[in-house]
C-alpha cells in the first residue's frame, strides 16, 4: 500500500501511498504546504455506511457538484482534482475506524480506491498521500516515512 522509504524528501511521487499518519501531522502539513501540495482533511468519524462515507468525501474534499455518489465517482474524483490544482495531494483521513467497524466491506473498498489513486498519481509523476489518523487492526498500513 505504500511508496518506498526515501532517503530524500518523503513528499515525492515515489512516496505516494496510504500510510498511518504521524502522531503530530503539523510538521508534515507544513512541509506539504512548502512543497505546494494541497493538504485536505477528511473526517469520516460519523460515517457508518457507504453513503455517509461518500457524503463526507464530497464535503471535505470539495468534490464538484456533479459528484455521482458511488465508488466509481469516488475513484474518478481522486484521480482528477482538476477543480483543485496543486502539484500533488495529501489527505489526512480522520475517523476511519468508524467505517471500518460499522461497514468493513465499505471500508475495504474505500481503502482500495485510495490505494489505486496513489498508484495512478505515482505513475503520473505526482504526489498523492493518504494518511489514516489511527492504527486499525488487520489493516496493513505502514507509518509514513519521516521527513
Amino acid at each position: 500500500m505504500n511508496g518506498e522509504r526515501n532517503t530524500g524528501s518523503s513528499l515525492n511521487p515515489e512516496a505516494s501511498g496510504v500510510y498511518l499518519a504521524p502522531p503530530d501531522a503539523s510538521r508534515l502539513r507544513a512541509a506539504a504546504t512548502r512543497s505546494t501540495l494541497a493538504w485536505m482533511e477528511l473526517d469520516t468519524g460519523a460515517a457508518r455506511n457507504k453513503m455517509q462515507f461518500l457524503t463526507a468525501c464530497a464535503r471535505d474534499l470539495q468534490f464538484p457538484d456533479g459528484f455521482g455518489g458511488n465508488w466509481d465517482a469516488l475513484a474518478d474524483c481522486l484521480q482528477d482534482f482538476s477543480w483543485k490544482p496543486a502539484s500533488g495531494y495529501v489527505v489526512l483521513w480522520r475517523g476511519a475506524s468508524a467505517l471500518a467497524s460499522a461497514a468493513p466491506d465499505d471500508f475495504a473498498m474505500a481503502l482500495e480506491i485510495f490505494c489505486d489513486a496513489a498508484i495512478y498519481w505515482r505513475k503520473s509523476g505526482r504526489v498523492f498521500i493518504a494518511l489514516l489518523d489511527e492504527d486499525l487492526r488487520g489493516v496493513a498500513v505502514q507509518p509514513f516515512p519521516g521527513l
